[in-house]
Order: C-alpha cells, then structure tokens, then sequence
C-alpha cells in the first residue's frame, strides 16, 4: 500500500474529530452568555471552561457541593469541614471517640434529668417517652449547642437524627436508631443513681465508666442482660470488661454501705445469699437488666461481695470509684471467683 494512502486511511479519526467533536468554546455552559472582552473565559484543572464571573460565583455561593467543577465535580477546593454521613452508625461512632470532658458535660446534663425523673416517678417507672423528652433531649441539645462548634457536632446530630426520627414515627414510647443506646444508657443511668453517692456522680472519672460501659453493647442491643455480665465475669475478653467494671463499683458501694448499727450481719449461708442478691441483683439491676442471674452467678457474686470487703477495709478505701488503676483488682476478684475452689472461701 502506499505511504500516502496509508496516511490518509491513518487520519481518518483525526479528520472525523476534528470535523465533528473539535469545536471552539462560544459561550459559558453557566450564563449561556457568549464570551466577550467582559466575560472572559477560564480553564479548569479539569479543563472544562466557563466564564470567570460565573465560575467564581459558583465557587463563591454556588448551591450543594461548591467546591467542584459544575460539570464532572472535580475537586477544586478541599472543604476545610466537608459534610459527614449523617445516619446513626456514623453518629455514634463520632460520639464515642469525642473528648472524655465532652462526655461528660453531656452526662451532667443526663443526670440531672434523670434526679427530676426520680422526683416526679418515686418508683423509677420510667417510660422511653419520659427519658427522651426529660433527660436525653434536653443533655443532647445542651452539649450539642453553638458553644462547641455549631454545625457538625455529633452531640448536635444526633438530636436532630434522633428528634427527627422519633417526631416522623408519631412519637412512640419506644426507641428507634440512634434513640436506642441513648435510652440504654439514661436506664443504666438511672439504675446507678440508686447506689451511687451523688458526689460521684459529678465526678469524669464515673460518667466515663458509664459512658464506656453502656458504649461496649453497641448500638443495636436496646437492654443490658445479666447474661453479657456472667459472660464477662467468665471471659477473658475485654470487650463487656467496662459494663463489669461499672457493675463491681455498684457492689463495691452496696458492701461500703452494708453496716447498720439495728441490723446485725447474717451468718448462715442462705441468708448471706439473700442480703448479697438483695444489694447487688435486685437494687442494682432491678430497672435495667434483663435476664436473670444463675445460680452459680450468685454464688461467686456472694465470694465478690466479702472480697472486695476484705479489700477496701485492708486497703483503707471506702469503695472502687472508677479509676484507672482498678481493672486488675476488678479482674482478679472474679478470676478468683470462678474457681472451683472457691465455693468454700466465704
């Protein structure tokens, strides 16, 4: 074939483009305005053109994701705080990883509705209604407020996810989404206030506790059972550890107040079995957890009781508080408490 031929038959797609597809760019794909010595055209990175007025507009106020090219939304601009997801998994995961001082403003907040709840229903029957509308509600919009950072705070989001959901289902007593571990946690918050002195309520060191406690359970479980506090009584996992931890700071106040000068301490062993399980399964867990506690539960959780004690009295300490130095002692007791053993200890 040759040479010249050979060209022509090569250019062909050259000439079909050229002829078709390579035209000259007469006006802004914006404005629809023809360009002029006024309206002058610009190249993106993207190397889509528009008119520079229009295209600084778009960037400058332009509606929805501004920061893109109009046309194949390349990124032109990075956002300094882009958008993020805003659904209950996404939340949630926000929430727990903030600060330890900004859960705690909100779990100040938290109890202080759940004081007025107590004040209101002396017998702690408490509605799902009752803990949205007077304690959940009021704590998110408080630590959520403009003081922090207006728009994208996850205490913020998630009373309006939580508001908005609960308020399209007609108000249920029930909790939905995101509603379901904050309802948890005002339970377990509720069911605390009980045994806990109201000084160490106000302390980070305990809502810490209470938040990672609750927090271990994830966000789908909507109770706590007494089955996932056996589990982790027995498993060397520390996933539950927190809810354990919290759960062992209750007994540890339940035995800080067990002397009465009128009530003498029970010696036989059916009795020590009623007052342990009275203090620490029914005061304790009677509003929150689900479930029922074995047989064999509440035989290592009467060693616990005195263990612990034997403990605070040989160390000088009034009760277990939440700090950080106490999982070993938490562990060590009931890894005791599980032994065979140990049955005749007490």
């Amino acid at each position: 074939m040759p040479a010249s031929s050979r060209r022509r038959h090569l250019s062909a797609p050259m000439e079909e483009f050229i002829k078709n597809k390579l035209r000259p760019v007469e006006e802004c794909i914006v404005c629809t305005e023809p360009f002029s010595a006024t309206h002058q055209p610009v190249t993106l990175e993207c190397k889509h053109i528009f008119g520079h007025k229009c295209i600084k507009k778009w960037l400058k106020n332009g509606r929805g994701d501004n920061a893109t090219c109009p046309i194949c939304r390349h990124v032109l601009v990075a956002r300094r705080n882009p958008r993020l997801n805003f659904d209950a998994p996404t939340i949630w995961r926000r929430l727990c990883d903030l600060p330890l001082g900004r859960q705690h403003i909100f779990m100040q907040r938290l109890w202080v509705g759940i004081r007025d709840l107590w004040k209101r229903k002396p017998d702690g029957n408490f509605t799902t209604n009752d803990l949205l509308r007077k304690s959940i509600f009021p704590a998110l919009r408080e630590a959520g407020g403009e003081m922090w950072s207006g728009s994208n705070d996850a205490f913020a989001d998630a009373h309006n996810l939580i508001a908005a959901s609960w308020e399209s289902l007609g108000q249920p007593d029930r909790a939905d989404g995101l509603a379901i571990p904050f309802v948890r946690l005002a339970r377990l918050v509720s069911s605390t206030a009980t045994t806990l002195p109201l000084y160490l309520t106000n302390l980070e060191r305990t809502t810490q506790l209470i938040w990672k406690a609750n927090a271990c359970l994830g966000l789908t479980e909507e109770n706590i059972s007494w089955n996932t506090i056996i589990n982790a009584s027995k498993s060397k996992s520390d996933q539950h550890f927190p809810l354990l931890h919290l759960y062992t700071v209750l007994i540890s106040q339940a035995v800080a107040h067990n002397t009465s000068p009128h009530q003498p301490s029970p010696t036989k062993r059916h009795e020590v079995m009623n007052m342990v399980v009275e203090k620490c399964c029914i005061k304790i867990g009677k509003a929150c957890y689900t479930s029922k506690p074995t047989a064999e539960f509440k035989d290592a959780l009467v060693f616990v009781f005195y263990e612990l004690g034997r403990y605070q009295q040989e160390q000088g300490r009034l009760s277990l508080r939440g700090h950080d130095g106490e999982e070993k002692v938490v562990k060590g007791i009931w890894a005791v408490a599980a032994w065979p053993i140990r049955r005749d200890m007490w």
